[in-house]
């Protein structure tokens, strides 16, 4: 299991969608893409039509907000938008270009509002829409963002990013069949999308399918050949399916291609400690521990339909210790835990699970980390 996620949206930045958890020195994928989209080509001509007179003063404010953005002055090319919007409140591209610079200053309320407005001007406003959602996925409001790329679609139906962001908002939402419904529409739409490939990728790591995950990791670095992140990410699949050699070459390019990628540090660090404690005969599992046969037998079906482990071991782990934290047992040397347990473990492939075995504790069913 990974640290923590972080899908690729369009133009967002790079979102945690699981916290670290500590004490279990689970690794850190790294990011996913987001974007959104500012109105440059068409705002000047659509307010020169709305305001008539006012055209000067349109054009001259307009002209100065595209200087001031260019420059990264982003509070003044607001106040030049601002002023837009004293003389024709209904300028609704503006409204989205204002609220364009809001998220980039990280006011999202206040983007939102102006979001909102333009879209009660212009209810078909696509662009906005889709803003709109982005908006909504950084302030944290994940079922409103679904709504407005929902809304976006019906007006822009073949428009991959749209498609892309809202896979992202179902996979952080736990809408796990929606969101590769809507991955795989992104691809159909546009084949070489490397960052629906890379979302794909963490969304079949979340199921823990680690080997489907690789993949399509892998389609991502093929259309973006330097993608530090899909590179990352790939190695901490490879970690977690215990190769650590193969893990240790990817978190190595990604730090290579971007020598400030903190995760991909911390990744490679965290497998060579794996790889001496392996060597010093350590081990880690998660367990579920259950008083009979017949109830280690329940668990294992749930597995199979494809129940998650650490549920699982919440609701019916007996240890409810190390049930609280998903089963996880943490790190062991032999010799530490029960002799018939630790001759299990052994006998299981990292990433696998086994069982049930009996113990004098009860039937254990076992996912060996490493």
């Amino acid at each position: 299991m990974l640290k923590s996620f972080a899908f690729i949206f369009a133009f967002l930045p790079c979102l945690p969608a699981r916290k670290p958890r500590t004490q279990t020195n689970r690794l850190r994928p790294s990011r996913l893409p987001f974007t959104s989209h500012f109105t440059l080509l068409t705002s000047y001509f659509l307010l020169i039509l709305l305001f008539g007179c006012t055209e000067r003063q349109v054009r001259i404010h307009f002209e100065q907000a595209e200087k001031y953005r260019h420059e990264g002055k982003i509070d003044l090319a607001i106040e030049e938008y601002k002023a837009i919007l004293a003389l024709s409140p209904d300028a609704f591209d503006a409204r989205n270009n204002l609220g364009y610079l809001y998220v980039g200053k990280g006011q999202y309320a206040n983007a939102i509002a102006q979001y909102q407005k333009a879209i009660a001007i212009k209810p078909d406003f696509a662009e906005a829409l889709f803003n709109l959602g982005v908006a909504y996925v950084e302030y944290s409001q994940i079922d409103s963002a679904i709504a407005a790329y929902q809304r976006a679609l019906q007006y822009d139906p073949e428009n991959h990013e749209i498609h892309n962001n809202l896979g992202a908002a179902h996979t952080m939402a736990g809408n796990r069949t929606e969101a590769e419904v809507s991955y795989q529409q992104a691809l159909k739409l546009k084949p070489e999308y490397a960052d629906v490939y890379h979302n794909l990728g963490l969304l079949y790591t979340y199921e823990d399918r680690y080997r489907d995950a690789i993949p399509q990791y892998e389609k991502a670095i093929r259309y973006k050949p330097n993608f530090a992140d899909a590179y990352n990410n790939m190695g901490s699949a490879y970690l977690e399916l215990g190769q650590y050699e193969d893990a240790i070459q990817h978190f190595q390019t990604a730090i290579r291609l971007q020598p400030n990628h903190a995760l991909a540090q911390e990744n490679l660090r965290e497998t060579k400690t794996r790889i001496e404690a392996r060597e010093a005969g350590e081990m880690r599992a998660q367990h579920i521990l259950v008083k009979t046969e017949a109830d280690a037998q329940l668990v294992l079906e749930q597995l199979d339909s494809g129940a998650k482990f650490e549920a699982l071991a919440q609701l019916y782990s007996t240890d409810t210790a190390s049930g609280r934290q998903g089963g996880d047992l943490g790190a062991f040397l032999p010799g530490t835990l029960l002799p018939g347990f630790e001759q299990a473990v052994k006998k299981i492939e990292p990433g696998k699970i086994g069982g049930p075995v009996r113990t004098p504790a009860g039937y254990h069913i076992i996912k060996r980390i490493y």
